[in-house]
């Protein structure tokens, strides 16, 4: 074990943007650190063009005035606008809690003020309607930021909303007057402070809220990097809703204590096709989309021809004998 982790990185006493900062630096242009499928095409951030982004995203929110100790709800899909989001917030020493986007309007309401978030990010059009709908319960917001713009045009005099593109303009402009205010900011975080809250599902009651500091995170973290072995430059492909406790530790922690590389499929519908595109080295997902796979895998095989068939069954044959004998730490 002490030999598989001697290329981990001990960076418990790190904040997450602490360590993009760090990675930025280490790895800039040279590495790829996030990839997202947009009209069938992977495009590309590297860890410099990542930092940049936080950068420019926590400068806008200094400019809506977040602080530090305050709250920010987001209510976003898979994308690399969340985690520019999320980080750019924790860089400021603000704390996040995200909520799911099939949740209906009185459940965000319900959810925003109980944590008194004055800024809401959210995915697009959807969202903001919900919002909008109950805006009258939200009267301590004072903005909510869209990041897909899709059928925003006839909401473009709303002062409450501002386009996400608008918040990087805001970012840009006031990092020309402050250059050092986000870097300045990020060395005031320390790792006990808080990062990220969860939301219970309420089954049995009203939803519970867990808190989990930075260094919660890059703990967790480092223990499944020590325990599978992980590389940077591994491929992990986000799929599970970043209110879920996974995408929150696998895209904060694991993906920044590694450099390990994020890739956000198209929509829900490619995940198969863009899965097989990329062929991440690590996934973690619900146990109904791997008896989805199986399942379609089994019926096409049985479908297929005998020399199809016999391959398969000979290729499953070994690998469960190779997941047996790592199970006993056999070689």
């Amino acid at each position: 074990m002490a030999e598989q982790s001697k290329h981990i990185r001990d960076y418990r006493n790190d904040t997450l943007p602490g360590l993009l900062a760090k990675n930025a630096e280490l790895y800039g242009d040279k590495k790829t650190a996030i990839r997202e499928k947009a009209y069938g095409i992977w495009q590309k951030y590297t860890w410099k063009d990542y930092f940049n982004y936080v950068k420019k995203t926590a400068a806008g929110f200094a400019c809506l005035k977040l602080e530090r100790g305050s709250n920010l709800c987001m209510i976003v899909n898979n994308s690399p606008e969340w985690l520019f989001a999320e980080l750019a917030s924790h860089a400021l020493g603000a704390t996040t809690l995200n909520l799911f986007t099939s949740s209906v309007a009185e459940e965000l309401a319900f959810s925003i003020g109980r944590i008194h978030s004055p800024i809401v990010v959210v995915q697009d059009q959807e969202q903001v309607d919900k919002l909008i709908e109950v805006k009258d319960k939200l009267t301590q917001v004072r903005n909510i930021i869209y990041i897909d713009p899709t059928g925003m045009t006839s909401y473009e005099d709303d002062p409450w909303l501002i386009s996400y593109a608008k918040l990087l303009d805001l970012g840009e402009k006031y990092l020309a007057d402050h250059p050092a205010y986000v870097d300045e900011e990020i060395a005031k975080g320390r790792p006990h402070d808080i990062a990220v809250m969860i939301q219970t599902s309420g089954t049995t009651g009203m939803p519970k809220i867990a808190t989990l500091s930075h260094r919660n995170l890059t703990t967790m973290a480092r223990q499944w990097l020590i325990a599978a072995d992980i590389r940077p430059e591994e491929n992990w492909i986000s799929m599970t809703p970043p209110a879920w406790i996974v995408d929150q530790m696998w895209g904060l922690g694991v993906s920044l204590g590694t450099a390990m590389t994020m890739n956000f499929p198209e929509t829900a519908e490619t995940v198969a096709e863009d899965f097989r595109e990329i062929g991440p080295s690590v996934l973690i997902t619900a146990s109904r989309f791997w008896e989805d796979m199986a399942s379609s895998i089994r019926v096409r095989i049985s479908d297929s021809g005998w020399l199809k068939k016999k391959l398969f069954h000979w290729g499953e044959s070994l690998g469960r004998s190779i997941v047996k004998r790592k199970l006993q730490k056999q070689k």
